[in-house]
């Protein structure tokens, strides 16, 4: 392996928002870490670490390297921690040619249109809890960040509003479970139980659909119906594709929500900006995408010994690309640790890349647009709670808040 490569590099939690120093600021963590080592190896959490925007985007848009943890061996990381890798895995982790077979039937029941149709209704959704939320101080997380995401996606699945409640609480409970590394035995439990139940609901939705006349206009409507040269989705790739929109659409979209909010309103006048000029949102919305994704990394399988960076990678190890890391290489965007709500180009990797690239990212985007556009037309004078410490996430795969308190001035 990798010679000359410092002791003292951050590893296992260090690079984790379980680590306080990590937490407070991981953007000098990990550009510290790329100007001395670009690609190292964790043998904690992580096998291989990868820093550099130049290397990080070669993994991602490699199509030769597998995404399925199946493929790692004995000594990976995964496997050390006693992962229960026998089942198949979701479409973020499948390879070709069934990922190509699931995203080409999904892509054409959630396309583009059918999330620019939902448009409107995030924007009456926003108005409804920012109204809602309209008290001289609030926690914008708990008022606005967190129900949002679950109540979109619920009525793009077609969900009824009864659910919304569980629908949050099964999908927190399988986060804390399927997403921490360290989640404890009582933490796992929980989220198998959340499994079950969710899955249950969305085989009766399925089951209710396929015994209608008539096919409705929601996305689990559509992904029954959709086929591709007599090709169609079967009833567990539905449940499966939906649980995958609901759960990794709904804790990050909330996160990118909270953060996109707070550094707008912490860099200069970056906010008296967007209520001057709305125009501005989009390119906003997409510099808070970059500056503080919501995602810390994601994963290949080295399909057999290779170098990376002067590091040797043997096969069967797992690959992370650190996320923030690329977003904040000097070589990727200048100045790239400034918010700048004008910055263009925009480069960054935080829907990841290549065949992989995240399948709800229009729809994040489009409730971020949305949510600010309602912001500074009905709270002009936003500003944060001086009186509440800003609380983020301590979940090792996130970047996010917890708490965000703000007030209207």
């Amino acid at each position: 392996m990798t010679t000359d490569v410092p002791d003292d590099l951050p590893r296992g939690i260090e690079l984790t928002s379980l680590s306080e120093t990590f937490r407070a600021d991981p953007h000098k963590v990990l550009n510290d870490a790329r100007g001395r080592c670009p690609v190292y190896h964790d043998g904690i959490l992580r096998d291989t670490v990868v820093l550099s925007a130049d290397i990080g985007r070669k993994i991602l848009t490699d199509r030769s390297l597998p995404s399925d943890p199946r493929n790692t061996i004995e000594t990976s990381t995964r496997r050390l921690r006693g992962e229960d890798l026998t089942k198949n895995p979701p479409i973020m982790f499948m390879d070709d040619p069934l990922h190509k077979r699931v995203r080409t039937l999904v892509g054409k029941a959630f396309n583009n249109e059918r999330i620019e149709r939902m448009r409107a209704r995030v924007g009456d959704l926003c108005r409804e809890l920012v109204d809602a939320a309209a008290a001289d101080a609030f926690d914008f997380i708990e008022a606005v960040a967190r129900p949002l995401p679950t109540i979109a996606i619920a009525e793009v699945l077609g969900i009824d509003a009864s659910h919304h409640d569980n629908f949050k609480l099964w999908s927190d409970q399988m986060v804390a479970a399927n997403l921490n590394p360290l989640a404890s035995a009582e933490v796992k439990q929980a989220g198998a139980e959340a499994a079950v139940s969710l899955h249950n609901l969305f085989a009766a939705e399925i089951a209710e659909r396929r015994a209608r006349a008539a096919v409705g206009d929601d996305l689990i409507s559509a992904m029954i119906a959709v086929e591709q040269e007599g090709d169609r989705l079967t009833d567990a790739e539905i449940i499966e594709l939906s649980q995958v929109l609901l759960i990794a659409g709904n804790q990050t979209t909330t996160d990118l929500l909270g953060t996109m909010l707070r550094n707008i309103l912490t860099t200069g006048d970056s906010y008296a900006r967007l209520r001057a000029n709305p125009a501005l949102i989009p390119n906003a919305v997409d510099e808070a995408i970059r500056f503080e994704p919501p995602i810390f990394s994601t994963d290949r399988v080295a399909p057999d010994d290779m170098e990376l960076g002067g590091t040797i990678i043997p096969k069967g190890h797992q690959i992370s690309v650190m996320l923030p890391a690329l977003n904040h290489d000097p070589a990727l965007n200048p100045d790239p640790d400034r918010f700048d709500i004008e910055r263009r180009p925009v480069k960054h990797f935080s829907f990841g890349g290549g065949r992989h690239i995240c399948l709800g990212a229009p729809l994040a985007r489009l409730e971020a647009q949305e949510l600010l556009k309602v912001l500074v037309e009905r709270m002009p004078a936003l500003t944060p709670d001086p009186a509440h410490v800003p609380v983020y996430t301590i979940n090792p795969g996130f970047r996010g808040l917890d708490e965000f308190w703000v007030t209207q001035g």
